[in-house]
């Protein structure tokens, strides 16, 4: 089941998403409730595929049968608590620094290009600042927790 999910999750979360764009100018209504369907299977996802990586490397016979590397219960602790930490401050990373740019570019580009030309902008400049960031986040809180990982 979490292979499936593995192998498809990107298509999907890609799928939701053009899902949300269409809907959030052909039918605003229903826009809420795809929003909120996205963010619970990402936020979902992100944390199943977490513990289960950190599982994988506490209990490697789940997956390879190979006993190498086997941590103990507190590291797989300690490595689940660091990651879901991580994850968390990258999204709220993302979600902020997202937010703000693309409140910022729709009153400029609003202006100037016209509204939907401006809700299109702001809406492309904030996932753009917002991935930018939870990239810079997640590689600064690698490189930070490093040496706090077992």
């Amino acid at each position: 089941m979490l292979n499936l999910l593995q192998k498809y999750a990107l298509t999907i979360s890609i799928l939701l998403l053009v899902a949300l764009l269409t809907a959030l100018f052909f039918y605003p209504p229903s826009s809420r409730i795809l929003s909120t369907i996205i963010i619970v299977f990402g936020i979902g996802t992100a944390i199943i595929f977490t513990v289960h990586g950190n599982w994988q490397e506490h209990n490697p016979s789940t997956s390879s049968g190979q006993e190498k590397g086997k941590t103990t219960r507190s590291e797989f602790i300690r490595n689940t608590i660091i990651d879901l930490l991580g994850l968390a401050l990258v999204m709220g990373a993302a979600m902020f620094f997202g937010s703000t740019s693309a409140r910022l570019s729709i009153e400029l580009a609003g202006g100037y290009a016209g509204g939907n030309w401006g809700l299109w902008m702001g809406i492309i400049a904030g996932m753009a600042v917002g991935f930018g960031v939870a990239f810079l986040v997640q590689k600064v809180w690698g490189k930070v927790t490093e040496p706090m990982k077992a």
